[in-house]
């Protein structure tokens, strides 16, 4: 056991080491190939590369995608590693999320783990991959939101300067950095194919369904299809409504800042109690995990806590 435990922190270490080494290399050449997506875009004499559209695939084998297009959590998978802009495939996400399990599983063993708490490390370990992808979905939804009001500017200075709404996404695409321009790009692809203004917008929100200010756009331009009117006006007033929302949005983070310091305190007074405790009394809680009735107490007292985090959570999230 104890070898098998040296082999896997050489794993996690290796593991750890090179997820540093590409997230360095990552930031330093990230604005070298920002300059030169923008570069290509603008030499290009047929627009951006049709690679910018997405091809949904849920795995690399054809058997193994025709057999999980039948899955309904495959879709749901799918839908999330698109709107997390992931190269990654369905079948490679739940194969490194068995592959974590497994490795928390093995760890479990080595330690000696209870059977309440190594469930626990399975669990989490099988979910990672899904929520960092998650979060990760969050943080591009959140920085599309960011850059929608300059990229809607951008578009109307475009229109008002004679330009076609084909060449307005081909500018926002060219000049604007990612993810807006990914999306713009893809809209773009999507209207040289022959796809009409509203349904590229419409699938610019399907890719990105966390992203309320998309909608926003989407409906509008709908509207604005349906009964006439300056497009160009519209996206300047969409874009300033969006400006006005963050305003909004950062005066009620600053009003809610008290109370959601005072969550995280309350939250962590627990954790911090049990683990000084522990250093100073080692054994006071091994009556947790070697007896049933101990193990029921652990399993009421993590999930008061979870529940109280969660409510802590709701009482300062305000619904904008």
């Amino acid at each position: 056991m104890r070898s098998l435990f040296i082999l896997l922190l050489s794993l996690a270490l290796v593991a750890g080491l090179e997820a540093a080494y590409y997230g360095v290399r990552y930031l330093f050449e990230r604005r070298s190939e920002e300059l030169r997506r923008r570069l290509q875009a603008l030499g290009q004499s047929g627009g951006l590369e049709s690679s910018l559209l997405r091809r949904g695939r849920l795995a690399a084998a054809p058997t193994l995608d025709a057999l999980l297009r039948a899955i309904r959590p495959a879709r749901w998978a799918e839908r999330l590693l698109e709107s997390a802009d992931s190269r990654l495939t369905v079948a490679q996400l739940w194969t490194y999320s068995g592959l974590a399990a497994i490795a928390a599983l093995l760890l479990a063993m080595a330690l000696r783990l209870p059977a309440l708490p190594g469930l626990a490390l399975v669990v989490g370990a099988g979910s990672a991959p899904t929520l960092l992808l998650s979060g990760a979905a969050e943080r591009r939804a959140r920085k599309l939101s960011e850059q929608l009001p300059e990229a809607l500017d951008m578009m109307a200075r475009s229109l008002r300067a004679g330009h076609a709404i084909g060449a307005a996404f081909q500018m926002v695409a060219g000049e604007m950095p990612e993810p807006v321009s990914v999306e713009f790009g893809r809209a773009f692809e999507e209207q040289r194919l022959g796809l009409p203004l509203e349904q590229a917008i419409m699938h610019m929100v399907d890719r990105s369904p966390r992203n309320r200010d998309l909608k926003i756009l989407a409906i509008s331009t709908i509207i604005q299809k349906e009964t006439g009117g300056n497009l160009a006006g519209l996206l300047s007033g969409i874009a300033e409504t969006i400006r006005a929302r963050y305003r909004f949005q950062g005066k009620v983070r600053s009003l809610t800042a008290e109370g959601r310091a005072s969550g995280f305190v309350l939250a962590l007074l627990p954790i911090v109690f049990v683990v000084a405790l522990q250093t100073l009394n080692p054994g006071y809680f091994a009556p947790l995990f070697t007896e049933r009735l101990g193990n029921l107490i652990l399993l009421y007292a993590a999930t008061t806590w979870i529940g109280g985090v969660l409510w802590l959570y709701r009482l300062t999230k305000v619904d904008l």
